[in-house]
């Protein structure tokens, strides 16, 4: 999506009277039992945040000012449908800046972004003027695609997340240091990407760096009206001047593709039109392909009563790498959503619908297929591919066989669209598959889900060779949130428990049987630092192992060591206020959540501030042993 789409359908509707947006689609209902969360005194929730920053609901205000003209549409005025079909930049600036600013006058900012989530269900990315960065590289060589990398999202084909060649030791993990910082805005921010001497973050406030990995400085950067929290991924393009593309999958549903080396758009496609999707896991390449895996916010829209819930199903797209080309598109489900019933407003509900894909895809090359993990039902109509792992063929997409642990797992936030039957405990997978070949050649599929268990399956079938037993309590957020780490012997599974029911913290198993080697709960009574007061000390965030040891990253902010037989080796307070290369003072972070430590040419690569919780600017932060 690029910054004059907005304008030119601005100048499209004229006089029209753009104002009927209906209800704002609040943030999720708080799971049972989480503490109160106390902001410290200053933080500021950054605008992309708006659910967060304005918590009002935009449905009386449509009802009050617009549904006259919109619902149902009058003379030439768009039905809500229609603008529902905008991006939230769209409806923003026509509201602010455009056509229907007269009709928005009086509105406060809160009213304002309540009305565009209702209608979109995503959060606009304010049109801020464009400030050049302070800490530009001086040169800007050529890339180094022989130096040392972590591409994509788990390192290899396989989402390991092992790092088989840190560039430094497991003894000298206690010695690491923050060498430099960065800071940037944004929400959900990406995991880094490390190749050669540069390392590449996206983050939700629309912007794309290339970084000096060395010394923080910025290569290039990329602004646009979006944002995104997907790992990103480089290849081999003839077509790009530097040789190599760098592709990044959206927020908004589009994938881009870059030129690594200047930061030129190559070409952007937009791959899906749901009106709350969005690609959350990151796209795999493979083989010229990338195989986009796509999400939808729909869960969360149980207390928008004019919201036709639920239609979205998980999908993978798989694109071609060279030009965009959508190749194949893949419902997880071969049954579209139809109509079953109304909600208590009155509103038309869908089924059967959920099962988003939240993980990046494992590919298996040698089994010709690809293996994705899939989310809750999110409507009480069957759905046999939800709470699953799936295998699919790479070439056609084709499902050879689905592996579901839980069935009816119904989940949504809110009452209003309820009943939902019987209610689910919120036990999907978050976290990719990981394959694993054993000693012997035999390979297995291994993954942990919110349930706080962790299953292995065979890759040519789909049957489960073993579970684990239940490491946690698991639940809405608990148990394996993001993602394992596993080095072929030891498979990590990090638990986002909530200390008052469950076990936060990070068990071992044995790769072959599934056999708990040990199990170290999370530090109690640690002091919390987190700006928002996200203060859980669960580790959401995905694992990352080197030979010896396993980072972990949690709510609260700290990113702990442990060494391959459970002992604490190391612990960070990632939130300690730094002064940061490209010149904020005394910058804190934040919770540690989603993507992981990213290791690579003897450096550690942290994001800090995950959901906005660092305040207005999230950190990069770049460790190595005694910062040097």
């Amino acid at each position: 999506m690029r910054l004059g789409r907005a304008a030119v359908w601005i100048s499209a509707l004229g006089g029209v009277a753009l104002l009927a947006l209906a209800a704002a689609a609040q943030p999720p209902a708080p799971a049972p039992a989480r503490p109160a969360v106390t902001p410290k005194p200053g933080y500021v929730v950054p605008p992309e945040n708006s659910a967060g920053l304005y918590p009002v609901s935009g449905e009386p205000i449509f009802k009050a000012k617009c549904a006259q003209c919109h619902e149902p549409a009058v003379g030439r005025a768009p039905g809500k449908e229609l603008l529902a079909s905008r991006s939230p930049e769209e409806v923003y600036d026509a509201l602010t800046i455009g056509a229907m600013r007269p009709m928005a006058e009086g509105m406060t900012q809160a009213e304002l972004y309540g009305v565009v989530r209702f209608l979109t269900g995503k959060s606009p990315i304010p049109n801020a003027p464009q400030v050049a960065d302070s800490n530009p590289c001086r040169t800007n060589g050529p890339l180094q695609p022989a130096g040392p990398q972590w591409n994509g999202w788990g390192r290899d084909l396989a989402n390991s997340r092992y790092q088989p060649r840190p560039g430094f030791t497991a003894a000298d993990i206690p010695r690491l240091k923050v060498k430099w910082a960065f800071a940037y805005p944004g929400t959900k921010n990406t995991q880094g990407l490390v190749f050669g001497d540069r390392v590449f973050v996206a983050s939700m406030a629309g912007k794309v760096y290339s970084l000096d990995a060395r010394t923080g400085c910025v290569h290039w950067r990329y602004d646009y009206r979006g944002g995104g929290r997907a790992s990103m991924s480089i290849g081999k393009l003839k077509t790009a001047p530097s040789g190599f593309a760098l592709y990044f999958g959206d927020d908004r549903m589009f994938v881009h593709a870059f030129d690594a080396g200047s930061g030129k758009e190559l070409w952007n496609v937009r791959i899906g039109d749901h009106r709350v999707g969005r690609i959350t896991g990151s796209p795999a390449l493979h083989g010229g392909v990338l195989y986009v895996p796509l999400s939808a916010s729909e869960e969360s829209q149980g207390n928008v009563g004019a919201y036709g819930c639920c239609t979205f199903i998980g999908t993978v797209v798989a694109v071609d790498a060279t030009n965009g080309k959508t190749l194949w598109t893949r419902s997880i489900l071969n049954e579209t959503a139809h109509p079953t019933r109304k909600n208590a407003a009155g509103t038309q509900m869908f089924g059967p619908a959920g099962g988003a894909i939240w993980s990046a895809p494992t590919i298996d090359a040698k089994r010709g297929q690809l293996y994705v993990a899939t989310g809750d039902s999110y409507t009480e109509i069957d759905h046999p591919t939800s709470d699953a792992v799936i295998a699919m063929e790479l070439k056609t997409g084709r499902i050879r066989w689905v592996n579901q642990v839980l069935a009816k797992d119904n989940f949504m936030s809110g009452t209003v669209n309820g009943p939902l039957g019987q209610r689910g405990p919120d036990y999907d997978f978050g976290s990719s598959p990981e394959l694993v070949t054993l000693p012997g050649g035999k390979s297995l599929l291994i993954t942990g889900n919110k349930s706080s268990i962790v299953y292995a399956m065979d890759p040519d079938t789909g049957k489960t060779v073993w579970q684990s037993a239940k490491l946690g309590s698991g639940g809405a957020g608990g148990g394996v949130e993001w993602g394992s780490a596993t080095d072929g012997k030891i498979f990590y599974a990090p638990l986002a428990d909530n200390p008052a029911r469950g076990r936060p913290g990070l068990a071992a198993l044995s790769v072959a049987d599934g056999k708990v080697l040990w199990q170290m709960d999370a530090p109690k009574a640690v002091p919390c630092n987190v700006p928002s007061g996200r203060c859980l000390p669960g580790y959401s965030q995905a694992a990352t192992a080197v030979p010896g040891a396993v980072f972990t990253g949690a709510l609260d902010g700290h990113l702990r060591a442990y060494a391959a037989d459970g002992k604490l080796i190391w612990d960070y307070d990632a939130t300690t206020p730094v002064d940061t290369v490209n010149g904020f003072k005394a910058a804190p972070g934040g919770s540690l959540d989603m993507g992981g430590p990213v290791v690579a040419g003897g450096m550690v690569f942290i994001h800090s501030g995950y959901g906005g919780s660092a305040g207005a600017n999230n950190l990069l932060l770049a460790l190595s042993p005694d910062g040097r």
